[in-house]
Order: C-alpha cells, then sequence, then structure tokens
C-alpha cells in the first residue's frame, strides 16, 4: 500500500510540475494581436484629393482611428472637418526617428471618456487608452507612407499631461536626446508596461487635447510607441499601473459623483 502511494504522490508531482510549466510557457508567450497590415494606398490616394499634403496613414488598434497623416504647412487647415486626419509640424523623413502626430479631440472631454461612440471622429477615440483594461488588449499602431510600406509600432507609454508640459514636434534626435525622451516618457507614463525601448528604436509619439481636469483646463493627452524590431512578435506586453494612474483614478471618481449630483 505504502509503494502504491508512493506512485501516487509521484505522479502527482509530476502532474503539478506539468501544469505548472504550461502555466509559464502561456505567460512567455503572452497573446498574440490579430492586428493586421492593410493595404491603403486607395485611402492615400483618395485623401490627396482634398489638397492638403499627405504623407500616409494611421491606424490604431481597438479604435475607429483609421485616416490620413498629412504634413502642416502653410496650407493646411487643421481646423477643416470635411474629412479625418492628424498632422505633424515636422519633417519626417527616411533620416527621422521620431514621429509625432495630433490631430483634435472636440467631444471626448469627460472625465470618464467614451469608448463606443463608432461615430468619433479624428483622435477622440485615442482616450480608449487610459483605461487598464484597453491597454492590456490593444497595444499597436500601424503607420503606412507614401509608398504604402507599412511600419507597426507598440505602446510603452500613456501619458496625461498638464499645461506646463507641451508636445515636441521634433522629429530626429541625438542619441543621448533620443534616451532621456524615453526615460521621460517611461516617468510620465500612467502605466509600466513590459515593453524594451532603447535610443537605437525608432519611436511614434501621438497627441491630443483633453478636457479631463474640466473645460479651463489646457491638457495634453500623449501615447508613446516604438518601431517593432526585426523578426519581433506581435505579442501583448504586461500592463501594470502606476502612482501616476492614481490622480486617474481619483478624478475619475470625481466626475462619476459630480454626473450623478447632476442626474
Amino acid at each position: 500500500m505504502k509503494e502504491k502511494n508512493k506512485v501516487y504522490i509521484a505522479l502527482l508531482i509530476v502532474l503539478i510540475s506539468i501544469i505548472v510549466c504550461l502555466i509559464l510557457l502561456y505567460k512567455d508567450n503572452g497573446k498574440t494581436s490579430d492586428f493586421a497590415i492593410k493595404d491603403e494606398s486607395s485611402a492615400i490616394e483618395n485623401a490627396k484629393k482634398f489638397g492638403d499634403d499627405v504623407i500616409g496613414w494611421i491606424r490604431v488598434e481597438g479604435t475607429n482611428i483609421d485616416m490620413a497623416l498629412i504634413q502642416r504647412n502653410n496650407v493646411a487647415n487643421v481646423s477643416r472637418d470635411d474629412y479625418d486626419f492628424a498632422w505633424t509640424n515636422s519633417f519626417p523623413d527616411e533620416k527621422s526617428n521620431h514621429l509625432t502626430f495630433v490631430s483634435h479631440n472636440i467631444r471626448n472631454v469627460s472625465s470618464n471618456p467614451i469608448m463606443d461612440d463608432d461615430t468619433m471622429t479624428r483622435f477622440e477615440q485615442l482616450m480608449n487608452f487610459i483605461y487598464y483594461d484597453f491597454v492590456k488588449e490593444n497595444q499597436f499602431i500601424a503607420i503606412t507612407d507614401e509608398n504604402n510600406e507599412t511600419s507597426i509600432y507598440r505602446v510603452f507609454g500613456v501619458s496625461l499631461l498638464d499645461e506646463g508640459q507641451y508636445a515636441s514636434y521634433m522629429d530626429t534626435y541625438t542619441l543621448d536626446e533620443q534616451e532621456d525622451y524615453i526615460k521621460k516618457a517611461k516617468k510620465e507614463s500612467m502605466y509600466d508596461m513590459g515593453v524594451d525601448v532603447d535610443k537605437n528604436d525608432e519611436l511614434l509619439t501621438l497627441y491630443t487635447c483633453t478636457r479631463f481636469y474640466g473645460a479651463t483646463s489646457n491638457y495634453s493627452f500623449r501615447v508613446d510607441a516604438r518601431k517593432l524590431r526585426e523578426e519581433e512578435k506581435m505579442k501583448y506586453a504586461s500592463v501594470e499601473t502606476n502612482k501616476n494612474y492614481d490622480k486617474i483614478l481619483k478624478r475619475m471618481k470625481e466626475g462619476e459623483n459630480y454626473e450623478n449630483q447632476e442626474a
């Protein structure tokens, strides 16, 4: 009987070991995104009919952000509302190591931003990234250039910036400047994400305005990403909120209480 018990115990230990290994393997592999590259050539050509300097196309996973990218110049009117676009004040080209694009957020200005309204335009749904559950499942951005070549970027930081901070439109950084920017972006991010970023990476930054702290506030919402490295898989990175998120949750609760009082 004792020998039989020893066999059962040994089998149980083996079974537990296999389960633990499978769990660790799944955790290490992570979940893979199905965010796919698309042919944007027709969309880019169609956007050119509006007369702006169209330099590409952008799509953001989990949102309805699917629009033209234009170069802001003396001709571009970024207040026009006859089509959707994001713009840059810099001059991204083959020498650029940091792309920056901006677009409007006219309606999604609550302290509890709306996620599922597909009538939203421009960068209104960029505010989806303020939600932890959203970021866990949506971390990739596609940038397609005029030649219909698409690069995928993975998000590594999300920040809400006060009026003392401002959007930088630089498109080229020295290695030291790039390193400083990455440190700053990670420090200001409301999430700690398991994404390795270094000064040799090509970066992408998206900005929009927000009245998260009220109609008279002047805050910017920023999403930072880096280009996928060669042979890198589109697996979702780990995400954890940090101390910067505490004030976000506090403000959301304040807004919820205010809305309940108004109802």
